[in-house]
This record gives structure tokens, sequence and C-alpha cells, in this order.
């Protein structure tokens, strides 16, 4: 029987074990130890043969010994040097060359889930070239595909990114640039375009990312728990008006008939009572995962554009407004569009799965604090297997590029060779989000605006 198939015949932990912590593991406990067992069947590889040694400017890492042997971690770390990137390295863009850097070969060995599905990724990129292909290589796959909108600063990376297009496929670079800076302008206008290329293409599921959003998931798992969660979308709210007021010019008309957000021929453009209302803003993080049909109703449905040009501005951190905006908006019913009233019963902000980030206190030294989070480095590269988000935020390549260097190669290694780790998928499959799209394929609607799971 297939996994997803189990968890179907399962509508709550409760109904088959009377205490999910304690019993979930127990042999009493028939039906999740052979969901268990099933996800465990052929597709989890023996134990890691990861081996690879870093040297870079007379410094020598063990990724294997960071990431793998826990017996020699605490006292190897303990012996480290922080490898310093200053300079962007010259990396020959020949097809050629591009290739033997670990894309010609990539994901060549495709399992069924691989061929079954597609993902889309869409990210700005707006500090380096050589960084960009890295994160790149870590989730690598012939079967997914990769858009790129650039800083019109840099128009060094753009030239390479045009080469990279050029060698590989599934590679798309928007024509149109944008300079992007810190307080989020012209992101989600990135993003947009990107999304525009995108949907002309054969995928199911698209992740809008930043720069620095680095892979700790495979392409196999990631997959696998998509489709355990019936692919459902993946957002973060904050539910703070002062944080609104500080993102948004409400100085500005954001009535519907001033955002000509309707296509001709769409009955909600005749409806005065409609026009004459106001949208309704939200605000999160940027990163979010969405199906096919979503991002195609917000391109081909509805046209966004004025409202994204209006919400550019230099407010801090405009970006986080759009998508949690658009789709928990009622009036535009976007598919698989979230109660603006249930956001905290299905998207609680624990369950929140792109991104990882590592907060500050306890765990960061002084100099890898940085914007409120801990920057990444060596020290957390073997807690990343046990995260159960799809990336982590972030590293910076002139403090800790060994830690990002090796935990790459690792990406590589395992998309490559051992795709899949022990995943709890029965969490995923209870997640609030998780639920609520189950409602939606359902139609269930009632339940769904009464922000009930079941």
């Amino acid at each position: 029987m297939e996994i997803k198939e189990m968890f179907d015949n399962i509508t709550s932990a409760n109904e088959f074990c009377n205490n999910y912590e304690a019993f979930l593991k127990s042999i009493r406990c028939r039906l999740y130890n052979n969901v268990y067992k099933e996800s465990l069947h052929d597709e989890i590889k023996k134990k890691s043969n990861f081996n690879s040694v870093l040297v870079y400017n007379n410094i020598t890492i063990n990724c294997s010994k960071l990431i793998i042997l826990s017996q020699f971690e605490k006292e190897y770390i303990e012996t480290l040097k922080y490898i310093v990137k200053s300079e962007e390295k010259k990396l020959d863009m020949s097809c050629k060359s591009i290739k033997s850097r670990g894309f010609g070969s990539s994901i060549s060995n495709a399992t069924g889930k691989e061929k079954k599905y597609s993902l889309a990724f869409a990210r700005n990129i707006y500090r380096s070239y050589e960084i960009t292909e890295l994160l790149l290589l870590a989730q690598y796959s012939k079967n997914n595909h990769y858009c790129y909108t650039v800083d019109s600063k840099f128009p060094d990376i753009l030239e390479k990114m045009k080469k990279l297009e050029e060698c590989l496929p599934n590679v798309y670079v928007t024509k149109k640039l944008y300079e992007f800076n810190r307080y989020g302008k012209y992101h989600s206008i990135g993003h947009y375009e990107c999304m525009k290329i995108l949907i002309k293409k054969k995928w199911d599921y698209l992740f809008l990312l930043q720069m620095d959003d680095v892979a700790i998931k495979t392409n196999l798992e990631m997959l696998t728990i998509l489709e355990v969660m019936n692919f459902a979308t993946i957002i973060h709210f904050t539910d703070k008006r002062e944080k609104l007021e500080k993102k948004v010019d409400f100085k500005l008309s954001w009535k519907y008939k001033d955002l000509n957000i309707f296509l001709k021929g769409d009955k909600r453009k005749n409806d005065l009572r409609i026009m004459n209302k106001t949208i309704q803003f939200k605000t999160g993080k940027v990163p979010i995962g969405m199906r096919y049909d979503t991002v195609d109703y917000i391109v081909n449905k509805i046209n966004i554009t004025k409202f994204l040009i209006q919400l550019n501005s230099d407010y801090y951190e405009h970006d986080k407004v759009t998508w949690q905006t658009l789709l928990t908006d009622d009036v535009l019913n976007i598919t698989n569009s979230i109660p603006r009233n249930c956001t905290n019963k299905y998207y609680q902000n624990e369950f929140y799965l792109i991104r990882k980030t590592i907060p500050p206190k306890k765990f960061c030294r002084g100099e890898f604090v940085e914007n409120q989070y801990c920057v990444l480095n060596f020290y957390f590269l073997k807690a990343f297997r046990r995260f159960p988000q799809f990336f982590a935020y972030r590293f910076v390549e002139n403090k800790d590029f060994g830690g990002f260097k090796c935990w790459i190669n690792y990406m590589y290694y395992r998309n490559k060779v051992e795709k899949y780790n022990q995943l709890n998928l029965w969490y995923y499959y209870n997640l609030p989000q998780t639920q609520l799209q189950k409602l939606i394929k359902k139609g269930d609607f009632h339940l769904i605006n009464s922000c009930k799971m079941k």
C-alpha cells in the first residue's frame, strides 16, 4: 500500500492511538508502525558513505566529520578555523566547465517520485554568482525548473547567469532587471516576473525564495513531504497591525477599482459593492510555497501589476505583505486561498516549513549575529538533518564559507546518492495546513470558513 493511502485512512492520531506522544512509537499502534515501515521501505539508504575534505586557502576541513561522524564532532570542531571568502572566484563560464562543476550528471538516477512530480524555484539574486551557482548545485535536478531575477547593480552576475541559462535548459533568467535593496524594493516584482516565465513550464509546486535560502532537504524528500501534505500552500503570517503600518503606504487608494486587478469579462468588475471595497493586508515572511493552480490564477486570472507597483515603496519590508495579502483575500478568491480570519488556526508559526532560522540568543557568538538572526556556520551542520524545514537561512561567505561549502557538497552527494533520510511523515500529514488542503480538496468550505479541521 502507498504511504499516502495509509495516511488517508487515518483521520487523526487520537482515533487510533489514545495518546499521540506515548503511543505512536509503540507496538500497540499497529497502523502507525505499518506506515513507519512503509516509509523506510526501498527509500532509506544504507549508512551514509559521504566522504568530503575541503581545502581552501591552506585550511583543511573534514566535512564528513562535521556532518556525519558524531564521535569526533565536538572535539574536531574546536580545532577548526573559519574560512573567510572575501573575493569572487573567477569561474570559467563555458558550458563544458559549468557541467564539470557538478551539473553534467546531476540527478540522472531519478526515482519514481522525481519523475512523477516537478518543482519550480524563483530567486532574486543580488550579490554573488559563485554563491548562486553553489546554492543551485545543492538542489539541482534536471526535472525541476529554476528562475532568477538579477539585481541591475550587478551586470557581471547577469552575464554569468545568461551563460548558465544557455548551458542548462531548465534555468531561466528574466529579461527585466531591478535594483533590489534591503527594504524589499522590487523583490515581489522580481518573483512575479519569474512566475510569468515558469507558468509556461510543467511543474507541480513553486517555491519563492530569497538569495540565501539553502536547501536542507533533498528533492526526493521535498516531494515526499509535499505529496503527504497534498501539496498544501506553505506560508507564514504575523498578525500585528503596527507592523503593517510600517510596510504599506495607506495614503494611497487600495480599493479594487483603483488597482485594476480584475480582467476584462470578470463579473466582479461590474459589482460596485466589490469595486469600492478596500483590500485587506496581511504580513509574514517572504519565502512561500504554492501549487501550480494557485500560481496560474495569480498570473492568468487577475492582474496584480498595479498592486505590486503601488506596494513597491521605500517602506521597510513591504515585500513581506504581498503574498500574504493576496492569498487571504476573499474577493480575489485565488485558488487554494486561506480564510483571513483563520490564519492563526491553519498557519501556526511553529509549523512554518520553508525556512529554518536560528535565534541569536544562547546559540550564537556575537560576530555571527546579523539582522536578528544567527548566521549559519559549521556548528549547525549536523543539526540541519533533524530540522523539519525545507531550507535554512543563512550562510555568509565572509564569516564561514567553509561550513557553507561543506553543506553544499553534502547536499550534492545526497541528491545523487543518498536521496532519502528517515522522515516523520506523520508529523507533516497532521499539520494544520495539510488538514486545510484536505478540506479544500473535498470542497468543504463550511468547515474551512469556520476555522475547523473536521
